[in-house]
């Protein structure tokens, strides 16, 4: 068995400054980089700016997050985050060969959040061959510098962060389907249902669930609260009805399940920028201009 070598072999390094701009609006890569780790290797970082995120290449060896030792093995990605103290480094006998990036952008700590709440941050079952095809994307734009780098790495960024979702869901049991089994009654209820005012006591006994039970399983799966969810499916419903019919604010409140038009209209601009008469207005016009025009004969 190869030993891991007494200092870490930096084969490839690259570092990448954003504009404002770019911080504002993109994933940054600020630092990348292709090594094989040493026994010197056990790094905790907790200030650093941004999210490590690595694939295993070659070898083996353990991220400590929290207190809790979690294995990388061969095609594994791993993310390690600042928001809490945390360690990596090499199994004693095992080369660890990695491709790495640390990446900073706008709710990078939510999505790693929602990665982590039914699972540890090792990924276990990622498509390896596509996430090297991403890092090394990422490589090759660093090392070019195009106009539209920032762009660039966002979008092989967003890939990369993708997979790992997909990965996450076809690992966990739970989420084999689209939607795990026991949340399947309470979501039809509240696609159908949406006009009434279902509470989630309600929806956690279609679930079979307690209310905290439910409630940590339905963010799990879905992102957010089953209470925002209804609030959501309302509004998307409030939507179909402000372009589609003629009726008034107070009656569409009444028809998606406010019963009260100033808490309906909050809420809409809130999830929309827009208030009700204001996106009624802007959809009908996109719309009028949108018909193709008459061809004389």
């Amino acid at each position: 068995m190869s030993r891991a070598p007494e200092k870490t072999r930096i084969l490839r390094s690259w570092f990448h400054t954003p504009t404002d701009a770019g911080q504002l609006l993109f994933y940054s890569v600020l630092r990348a980089g292709h090594l094989i780790s040493g026994r010197d290797y056990k790094k905790v970082h907790p200030d650093y700016p941004g999210h490590k995120i690595l694939l295993c290449l070659k070898g083996q060896g353990f991220v400590n997050v929290q207190g809790r030792d979690c294995k990388v093995t061969a095609g594994d990605v791993a993310w390690i985050t600042a928001e809490h103290e945390n360690a990596h480094w090499p199994v004693e006998n095992s080369p660890w060969e990695m491709y790495w990036i640390r990446v900073d952008g706008p709710h990078l700590g939510q999505i790693y959040r929602v990665l982590t709440t039914v699972g540890s941050p090792v990924f276990s079952n990622v498509d390896d061959r596509k996430a090297a095809a991403v890092y090394k994307r990422i490589f090759r734009i660093l090392d070019r510098r195009p106009i539209a780098m920032e762009a660039g790495i966002h979008a092989e960024v967003a890939m990369l962060i993708n997979l790992l979702f997909a990965s996450r869901h076809d690992a966990n049991p739970t989420t084999k389907s689209d939607i795990p089994q026991s949340l399947r009654k309470p979501l039809e209820a509240m696609r159908l249902r949406f006009h009434e005012q279902l509470t989630v006591g309600e929806l956690a006994e279609m679930a079979a669930m307690s209310v905290s039970s439910f409630h940590r399983q339905f963010k799990a799966a879905t992102g957010t609260s089953p209470i925002d969810w209804l609030k959501r499916e309302r509004i998307n419903q409030a939507k179909k009805r402000l372009l589609e019919t003629d009726d008034t604010i107070g009656q569409i409140a009444d028809e998606t399940g406010y019963y009260d038009q100033f808490y309906f209209s909050k809420d809409f601009k809130r999830m929309t920028t827009l208030s009700p008469t204001e996106y009624r207005q802007r959809e009908r016009l996109q719309k009028k201009f949108a018909r193709p025009t008459p061809v004389a004969p």
